[in-house]
């Protein structure tokens, strides 16, 4: 699954030009050494460009040739090929991917950069808008993910993995290009795009559909369009800039015949944003970088709600605006040394009347950070990676986020890693401001006007989610045997993770319902209620015994003890033991894959990949069984004169009907557990063209 020839392209290009033929920096060494010509340089680990052997953590490069032949239609789904993931879609038509458990209905725990564009959302919960990902599939480059907490480099929001998506340059997507996919369960994908120049600057446009139905007997049939730009503008010898702009829509059914509360309609969502970046790049290897982004998402669901005989309009507009820049530079001080260190700040504003209430008006969380790398190769055995970023949040306390890794080469082509580092995530916008009640009633005295129904009213009370963690990393390349290995060994311990928590209310803050049942009623709140312990190891080994053959294998394997503290136990003993259960059940005792490539005769490829997962919990009441799943394409590349293309058939599931998110009670006296949500064979055709 490496970079490859790309990434040692773009190696020379970050290393600077050379002058008198001296070798600059250590760049320069690691252009030279032929060791490095087979093995992935990766980007994102400490924000510094280094082969995977001097990187102070665990990464799964996952390339466009790989991308291509997986058949996957979303970023999530591309995930499952990752060591220690689980990748779901939900009957709400979102994907839900999440790295070593920690499982709720919006995770929480990832952060997703897009060049840079972190993809966490204020609008969702604060977790990933997995539906409004805003790059195509078909404009990938490649794509690291970091499996492991990476705050020290990228802030808060990293708090169990990034996942950082590198897209093509516009130099390399010149012409025309469309994709067009057609199958069953209403699959219909378009894409087209088009790379052309300006003088020195090149412009790529590109524009997407997807559509799908969703799971088995739901009605959630979900269709998303994206449009994309990109120009890369050379300013003289040293300066470029880069222009981003892009939209993408969802329409989403939902909602159930028989529940009067939540009845058939369509959710509608949309983000647009606009990127302008500013790169120099210095003889030595340095760099200096800024950048501004502006991001608005809107989010749209409005319905008739009936309960108890009482009915009620229900208006769930909500509108995010965020303003994101940072700053960045990049020294190096001597052969043996290099430093990254920069600026960041964001502003979130979310209003939404329903949701938030406070008239209207916008609830905001702002965010400032500085951040830095230091890299030292005291000697050709030894690399020493040390990274901080300090943080001030306006929902939480400042917080310092170390990692110290320290890298020993047993031999050019085997490396130990040992390293420990400190992640938060800080409460989002929901669990510390939320406020969403429903209608007004005047009942007269003693209570007055009163809501029909408090679902939730944040306190506030919550801090930062901290975790812990410590690592071993072996990785090996035996090219004799065409064999890569990568293992990592870890133990995670998190602190003060926050918890929904249901409370009762108390006069004269009660509602209409709750009296109506004779009581004041309930409401949820957020808290920090539970400490887990993460242990595990994973590994994924690469295997090409020959030309056009690849086999991979992912394995991981873990356990959660999970402590809910005392204050969670005196305000919810039952909860308590619930939230023990889940967190304890929310990652498999293993997961496989196993994947093959092979080149066919007459130019044709193939590509199979089988998943096994083991009983897990998606959310606290309902579990998913063991089950597994079987991917398979074909595809015929071909050129007919200047035209370029490919024809595909891919499968996913061919075992049959599966539950991923949801299959029964978490035990037998779950009585919320809802219907099971399954999944048919997915079979669709698609063909390529490039003119």
């Amino acid at each position: 699954m490496g970079v490859r020839n790309a990434s040692v392209a773009l190696m020379a290009v970050l290393a600077g030009p050379a002058s008198g033929g001296d070798a600059i920096g250590p760049l320069a060494r690691v252009v030279e050494d032929p060791f490095f010509d087979e093995l992935p340089v990766v980007l994102s680990v400490s924000r510094l460009a280094q082969p995977l052997r001097d990187a102070p953590g665990s990464v799964t490069v996952i390339d466009a040739d790989t991308i291509r032949t997986s058949g996957a239609r979303d970023l999530a789904d591309l995930l499952r090929l990752v060591p220690g993931f689980l990748v779901a879609h939900s009957f709400n038509g979102a994907p839900n991917a999440v790295y070593h458990g920690m499982t709720d209905e919006n995770p929480r725990g990832l952060q997703i950069l897009i060049d840079g564009r972190s993809q966490y959302s204020p609008l969702f919960f604060g977790g990933v808008a997995w539906n409004l990902i805003d790059v195509s599939l078909d404009e990938i480059e490649r794509i690291e993910v970091i499996r492991g907490s990476n705050s020290a480099a990228y802030g808060s929001n990293a708090f169990l993995g990034v996942v950082n998506v590198v897209t093509r340059t516009p130099a390399d997507t010149q012409g025309v290009r469309v994709r067009v996919g057609e199958g069953n369960d209403g699959i219909a994908d378009r894409h087209a795009r088009v790379g052309v120049r300006f003088g020195d600057a090149m412009v790529r446009v590109s524009a997407e559909s997807t559509r799908d139905n969703g799971v088995k007997h739901f009605d959630d049939r979900r269709e998303n369009r994206r449009v994309n730009l990109r120009a890369d503008i050379p300013v003289g010898a040293a300066d470029d800039v880069q222009v981003q702009a892009g939209y993408v829509d969802m329409a989403l059914r939902t909602g159930q015949v028989d529940a009067v509360t939540n009845p058939p309609r369509e959710q509608k969502a949309l983000k647009e944003f606009l990127s302008l970046g500013w790169t120099r790049n210095f003889a030595d290897g340095g760099a200096l970088s800024l950048r501004y982004t502006r991001s608005n998402e809107v989010y749209d669901d409005a319905f008739l709600a009936r309960d108890s005989g009482l009915s009620l309009f229900i208006d769930y507009h909500m509108s995010t605006t965020r303003d994101e820049v940072e700053f960045q530079h990049t020294v190096v001080p001597s052969s043996e040394t290099r430093l990254v260190w920069g600026a960041g700040a964001r502003y979130d504003a979310v209003r939404g009347e329903q949701f938030y209430g406070r008239g209207g008006n916008a609830v905001r969380q702002n965010v400032h950070r500085l951040f830095g790398n230091f890299e030292w190769r005291p000697s050709e055995a030894w690399t020493t990676n040390l990274g901080l970023t300090w943080e001030n949040d306006s929902l939480s306390d400042t917080s310092l986020a170390p990692r110290l890794a320290v890298n020993y080469h047993l031999s050019p082509r085997q490396t130990l890693r040992a390293g420990v580092t400190r992640a938060h995530r800080i409460p989002s916008l929901t669990e510390a401001k939320s406020r969403e009640f429903y209608g007004a009633l005047d009942v007269g005295p003693p209570f007055g006007v009163i809501p029909l129904e408090i679902d939730r009213n944040a306190s506030g009370d919550v801090r930062k989610e901290r975790i812990d963690v410590a690592e071993i990393g072996y990785l090996g390349d035996f090219r004799e045997h065409g064999l890569f290995v990568d293992v990592r060994v870890f133990q995670e311990e998190v602190h003060d993770r926050i918890l929904p928590v249901s409370l009762r209310l108390v006069p004269p803050q009660c509602e209409v319902l709750g009296l109506l049942e004779g009581s004041c009623g309930a409401y949820k709140d957020y808290l920090n209620g539970q400490d887990l312990d993460i242990r595990g190891a994973e590994y994924q080994l690469r295997w090409r015994p020959r030309q056009g053959t690849e086999f991979t294998v992912n394995q991981s394997f873990a356990t959660i003890t999970a402590h809910a503290n005392a204050r969670l136990v005196t305000l919810n003993r039952g909860l308590a033991r619930d939230a023990e259960r889940h967190m304890e059940h929310s990652v498999p005792d293993h997961i496989t894959m196993l994947r093959w490539t092979q080149a066919l005769p007459a130019g044709m490829e193939m590509s199979i990949a089988h998943f096994r997962y083991g009983r897990f919990q998606w959310t606290t009441h309902t579990s998913v069984d063991a089950f597994e799943r079987t991917d398979v394409r074909l595809a015929y590349p071909f050129r007919a004169g200047p035209t370029g293309g490919e024809l595909a058939l891919t499968v996913q599931g061919i075992e049959g009907r599966r539950a991923e998110f949801r299959r029964r009670g978490a035990n037998r006296h779950d009585r919320e557990f809802a219907p099971p949500q399954f999944l048919d064979p997915r079979a669709w055709v698609s063909l390529t063209l490039e003119f």
